[in-house]
């Protein structure tokens, strides 16, 4: 894994609020955080996406986090629906299209990383 800069320890950090853990003040100095520990999963960022779900699997529960089913970016993540804004159907492929407000992981410091250019295409890993 790359350097993460300090002033991002805490977005990168397993301990994060968001995460599930805490963290104290008092930890972090100016070299950076004294007890930081990197999450692999990365940090955690909102957009909108659209979900494609086939016909045959369960639809995602909305706030909380599915498992590693999904692709952004050529790495599988975890996401989390906090808002659906509209339903459509893909009839040529099967796929349910749940248009919404999602919350997913993503390591911009993983060796495996790949920037792309474009807005973040999800795929479902099958």
């Amino acid at each position: 894994m790359k350097d993460i800069p300090n002033r991002l320890e805490c977005a990168y950090c397993i301990r994060n609020y968001s995460h599930g853990g805490e963290c104290r003040k008092d930890d972090y100095s100016d070299k950076g955080c004294l007890a930081f520990k990197a999450d692999p999963r990365g940090c955690i960022r909102k957009t909108n996406l659209v979900l494609p779900v086939p016909l045959y699997m369960d639809v995602p529960a909305i706030d909380e986090w599915t498992g590693d089913r999904w692709d952004i970016n050529g790495m599988n993540t975890e996401v989390c629906i906090t808002h659906i804004r509209k339903l459509s159907w893909d009839t040529k492929r099967g796929y349910l299209n749940i248009h919404c407000r999602c919350s997913y992981y993503i390591n911009e410091y993983s060796e495996d990383y790949v920037e792309k250019k474009e807005k973040p295409k999800l795929k479902l890993i099958k």
